[in-house]
């Protein structure tokens, strides 16, 4: 069986042309198609279905066109088979049009001499049967998509032309020549061969008056001149340069093979649809130096979304993908722009003894070689701005993906990067990932294990990685058997003894490394605090510091995502990085420095330290309540007083019963103080006011709530 993109959507099989159904179901085949041997997500066939505005029931009819679509395939023995990413069709690249094409183009670049290129190109030229993607419709990422082919089929067309007219056929070209320069008037690739060809039949005039009608052309539409290459063309004409005897090629030369250097994909992908769908409308935004700014806290899956999406989106990137570790947050030495630019242009096919020495002009030969292509560029792991400038390409049809744990605002303000800031997976996104690695029977004989190992971990895609992991690789192990040891560590036990890199704990050592001593040690003492939220005035107090230092300090964490802002002057930790703050402070301030940081913030509270109780890390809360009543650290949310986690035990009768008083004392999971005694009434808080959490813990404290650990 055999399925057409290059023109009208077809399949056939033999002689016999399968019949597709509608232009929208064909439309779905066509997506399988071009992305043949891969998994395509729901999202991404119903924003290419109907774009930003989808019916109700886009995932019905997706479905629908699917289930008639496997019906007449499997008749060709083809299946189209669903797993937890989405669909992918069981067929070979090479059956699908567009990849054959793209095979032969790249055999016919390897070859030795000009003809043999250019017979190969002329091969792979004769499988367009017309403009492609024909007979569907969709929204405008399909119309994105023909765009893109019908570039890249006008891109192979120009290269084998070059090689035709190197190969000395200049006469029996010029007449094709003239036709496409008639269509593409400003594509001065095309306007150099037709000069050259016309200059070595004997018509220099007319290869002169070409020159001209192309430089009004250019400066009546955009403004613009003849780039140095035509203009260097046009001198060697006038001059009756001999070496006009042979064809010089006009652009840099084409490489080998076209580079495709993403890495694999790091196992199951889950989640991510709305920073997806910023990718995908940065790609097709047509825009001069489109750059995407993937950051996030170490562990959250920058690298992983920024991989995933450029295989998804490999068929817009014809010229190819090249991807470079720079290793701005890693144990290794951070790599220099100009080792950077020397891998990238090697990679584009420049000889190693051709790469120039310095950043400034190996930046330009970069530029150069890009300018006109499509090709997508990853620079993983930046660590600042310098690293990364370099090495943007300045066409419009190239897209860069940056990752890195800092924000990097300058790439922003001076580069206009979009950023895509990356948090934690949503719980449903997290189950689905234990999902998609152990197994939809295991996951639904253990369905709250799942959920409760997923919350343990933070929702942070690393952890939950490395605790499917460890289910996977000891067989008896269940899921609520990881979720207890994780209850009791957690840090020690996120961690692959056999992989120095799959380590949440080592994930944060690297940017923690990064900062410099005075955020470091604020970092530590924040994670004494017993409570996620904090503000400004609170760190401040723990580092003895005024507010503007306090400041400098928080936005230094805060760029590097060991902390988030919540809110102007409000910041709060992610609970792993606050175990991780805490363990820190264990191992580098001493008792005596942690006690005074403490003692200050109490101070600057107006309040005495409370006694210390036993417990171990429990909470006791006095007032309306038995004074022993134990309530786990949990029923700490952003800084005010959780109802729903309380245990069992904290539910007793009382002025401010923690759970069940009555539903007034209970918003959001929040405390309410609707039905609490005068006392605390007289704070100033109740149920459903605007005032910060963290200020109605201080009041609900001072009006006699004490909390001990």
């Amino acid at each position: 069986m055999r399925i057409g993109l290059l023109g009208t959507v077809r399949a056939s099989r033999g002689r016999h042309e399968i019949p597709l159904g509608t232009p929208r179901q064909r439309a779905v085949l066509a997506l399988l198609a071009l992305d043949a041997g891969r998994t395509v997500s729901m999202e991404r066939l119903i924003a290419a279905l109907w774009g930003e505005q989808p019916p109700a029931g886009a995932r019905g009819l997706v479905q629908g066109y699917v289930s008639r679509l496997r019906q007449v395939l499997a008749r060709a023995g083809v299946t189209i088979v669903h797993g937890p990413q989405g669909y992918l069709l069981g067929l070979a690249a090479e059956q699908v049009d567009l990849h054959e094409f793209r095979l032969l183009v790249a055999r016919a670049r390897a070859t030795e001499t000009d003809e043999a290129q250019a017979a190969g190109m002329r091969s792979a030229l004769a499988l367009w049967r017309g403009e492609p993607l024909t007979g569907i419709t969709g929204g405008e990422l399909l119309d994105r998509l023909r765009d893109t082919l019908s570039e890249e089929r006008l891109a192979v067309t120009e290269e084998c032309l070059n090689a035709e007219t190197r190969a000395g056929r200049d006469a029996v070209l010029i007449p094709e020549l003239i036709a496409l320069v008639a269509t593409h008037p400003l594509r001065e690739g095309l306007v150099g061969l037709l000069m050259v060809a016309l200059c070595r039949v004997g018509r220099r005039a007319d290869a002169l008056d070409r020159y001209e009608h192309t430089r009004r052309h250019l400066s009546e539409e955009l403004g613009l001149d003849p780039g140095p290459e035509l203009r260097q063309l046009r001198q060697r004409i006038l001059r009756g340069d001999a070496r006009m005897a042979r064809a010089p090629r006009l652009s840099a030369a084409a490489p080998a093979a076209v580079p495709a250097q993403l890495p694999p994909e790091a196992g199951p992908f889950t989640g991510r649809h709305q920073e997806l769908s910023v990718l995908d409308e940065i790609a097709v935004r047509g825009e001069a130096a489109a750059v995407a700014m993937v950051t996030g806290a170490g562990g959250v899956g920058k690298t992983a979304l920024a991989v995933h999406w450029g295989h998804r989106v490999r068929s817009l990137f014809p010229d190819g993908q090249l991807y470079v570790n720079l290793h701005g947050c890693s144990p290794e030495r951070p790599l220099p722009p100009i080792e950077a630019l020397g891998r990238l242009l090697r990679a584009l096919g420049v000889p190693p003894e051709r790469v120039p020495d310095t950043v400034e002009e190996a930046s330009a030969a970069y530029r150069s070689l890009l300018a006109d292509r499509r090709v997508l560029v990853v620079l993983d792991d930046a660590g600042g701005v310098d690293q990364v400038r370099p090495l943007l390409p300045g066409g419009r049809r190239c897209v860069t993906v940056v990752t890195s744990r800092d924000r990097l605002t300058g790439l922003v303000a001076r580069d206009g990067a979009v950023p895509v800031p990356l948090g934690m997976l949503m719980p449903e996104e997290a189950v689905a990932l234990f999902d998609a690695i152990l197994g939809s029977r295991r996951l639904a004989a253990e369905p709250a294990a799942a959920r409760e190992l997923a919350r343990l971990c933070g929702y942070l895609p690393l952890a939950l990685r490395i605790a499917a992991a460890a289910i996977v690789a000891a067989p008896g192990r269940d899921i609520a058997g990881q979720a207890r040891r994780l209850t009791r560590a957690r840090l020690p036990i996120l961690a692959l003894h056999d992989d120095p890199h799959a380590a949440v704990r080592g994930a944060f050592d690297l940017s923690y490394r990064r900062l410099d001593p005075p955020s470091r040690r604020l970092f530590r003492l924040l994670g004494l605090l017993p409570w996620p939220a904090f503000t400004r005035s609170e760190a401040a107090a723990l580092i003895g510091a005024g507010a503007e230092a306090a400041d400098r300090l928080l936005s230094r964490l805060s760029a590097a995502h060991l902390i988030e802002e919540c809110g102007p002057g409000r910041y709060t930790f992610h609970d792993l990085i606050r175990e991780y703050a805490r363990e820190r402070a264990a191992a580098e301030d001493s008792p005596a420095a942690r006690d005074h940081a403490l003692a200050a913030l109490h101070a600057m509270l107006g309040e005495e330290p409370p006694a210390p109780r036993p417990g171990d890390g429990r909470l006791t809360v006095v007032a309306g309540i038995a004074p022993d009543t134990p309530v786990r650290p949990p029923a700490l949310t952003d800084g005010a007083l959780s109802l729903a986690e309380a245990p069992p035990a904290a539910r007793v009768d009382g002025a401010l019963s923690l759970a069940e008083a009555s539903p007034a004392a209970r918003v959001d999971g929040a405390l309410s103080l609707a039905e609490a005694s005068p006392a605390v009434r007289a704070a100033g808080h109740h149920a459903g006011g605007s005032v910060d959490p963290l200020a109605r813990w201080v009041a609900i404290r001072r009006a006699g709530v004490r909390m001990v650990f």
